[in-house]
């Protein structure tokens, strides 16, 4: 099986902050990370090809600072990395950044393609299904399970919804976004991370994708940020008191019970 996961290099959450000026993410000195969904996704692909055979391919699109990210996949067990890389796909939204990496992902046979339900620092959860669109493929969002027969190209998953999960199946090659739970938790080590940065990285520009520069970056957006607001904490704080559990639980009803909570 081949499988492409796409992923996405966003700031630490500890350290997210905003620039009111440009309404845009801060950066520039940031500790970045990959998105926490996009690792589960990764983490799924590789477990599903320990399984079947074949091959993972993660890519991002992103400036030069990017390829941490990737080299991170790459220790994590992807076999090969592509960076999406030029001017040309600065300031891009989910629909531009869709387009370039739906161009990317369509030059190469993928029975798979994987991602996270959403981006921590954005989470419009919008990337995955825009990439399946423009890719004229099935879809599966929000996928807290993944098996794939690939004698019978089909896949079948649980996702998640506001009503509870549904069970569904589809037939391959297909797009899957990634809920928390599709994989478990995995850290590198600093031997997988020493051995990684050796690898290399492949590189695509805008004109390798052969796409009309202004369907890319700021250009080829039709979404933008209007402003920002920041929004002030204010809630009460209050420590139950109580000898025991369950006269710290009797104590708590009351005072829900004054608030007018049930």
């Amino acid at each position: 099986m081949l499988i492409a996961v796409c992923i996405k290099q966003v700031p630490a959450m500890s350290a997210l902050e905003f620039d009111a000026a440009t309404r845009t993410i801060r950066r520039e000195g940031v500790r970045s990370e990959i998105s926490a969904f996009d690792v589960r996704a990764l983490l799924r692909a590789i477990a599903l090809r320990d399984q079947h055979g074949g091959e993972v391919v993660a890519l991002t699109m992103g400036p030069p600072a990017a390829r941490e990210a990737l080299a991170e996949c790459l220790a994590l067990g992807a076999d090969r990395a592509l960076h999406l890389c030029d001017p040309a796909f600065a300031g891009a939204d989910t629909l531009a950044t869709a387009r370039a990496l739906a161009a990317a992902l369509a030059r190469e046979p993928y029975d798979l393609i994987l991602c996270g339900r959403h981006s921590v620092d954005a989470e419009t959860g919008q990337f995955g299904p825009e990439v399946a669109e423009l890719l004229d493929l099935p879809q599966v969002t929000v996928a807290r399970t993944l098996t794939v027969d690939p004698a019978a190209r089909r896949l079948q998953a649980e996702r998640e919804t506001d009503e509870g999960i549904d069970v569904v199946s589809a037939p391959l090659p297909a797009v899957v976004t990634a809920a928390e739970d599709l994989a478990p938790e995995r850290f590198t080590t600093r031997a997988e991370r020493e051995a990684a940065a050796a690898r290399p990285i492949a590189t695509l520009g805008a004109a390798d994708l052969r796409l009309d520069l202004a369907q890319l970056g700021a250009a080829g957006s039709p979404t933008w940020v209007l402003g920002l607001e920041q929004v002030e904490e204010r809630r009460r704080r209050e420590m139950i008191a109580g000898e025991t559990p369950d006269a710290q639980v009797a104590a708590l009803v009351e005072r829900l019970l004054a608030h007018g909570l049930f």
